[in-house]
């Protein structure tokens, strides 16, 4: 195994295990529960610990905090004015760790895209979770 694959395969196993529960969840009930978007904000916090510790990324931590922390006010700030659902804006939310700004605006636009093309071709409510997983994976392996 060539040496720098092993970070995108750490952080694609550690994302597909940590998204998991989420997505099985939200296809059987429709629902994105706090326990099941908390296992994924904390596999992406100790994600960003590992990436950090292994020398695999010289992001900072400290910016990367200051990154979620805006992150997560933009979102309640959003959820409130246009009335997102609590359970996506969770997920949304969850979903910071994991990505950089620009990698993380392009999961959540091509996610939210897919899902609203997948309800307006169906003519009913799209489950997020898949979308945003199919997307972020995409992403993670670029």
């Amino acid at each position: 195994m060539h040496v720098d694959t092993l970070p995108l395969i750490v952080k694609l196993a550690g994302f597909l295990l940590a998204i998991l529960p989420l997505m099985i969840d939200n296809l059987r009930s429709g629902r994105a529960t706090n326990g099941n978007n908390l296992i994924l904000l904390l596999g992406g916090l100790a994600m960003l610990i590992l990436d950090r510790a292994m020398g695999w990324s010289d992001r900072s931590l400290l910016a990367s905090g200051g990154w979620i922390i805006a992150g997560m006010a933009i979102l309640l700030v959003v959820h409130r004015m246009i009335g997102v659902p609590s359970g996506v804006a969770k997920t949304l939310m969850a979903l910071l760790p994991w990505f950089t700004v620009a990698n993380y605006l392009v999961v959540i636009t091509a996610g939210l895209l897919i899902t609203a093309l997948t309800g307006f071709v169906t003519r009913r409510d799209a489950p997020v979770v898949p979308s945003l997983m199919v997307a972020g994976v995409f992403i993670l392996a670029l």
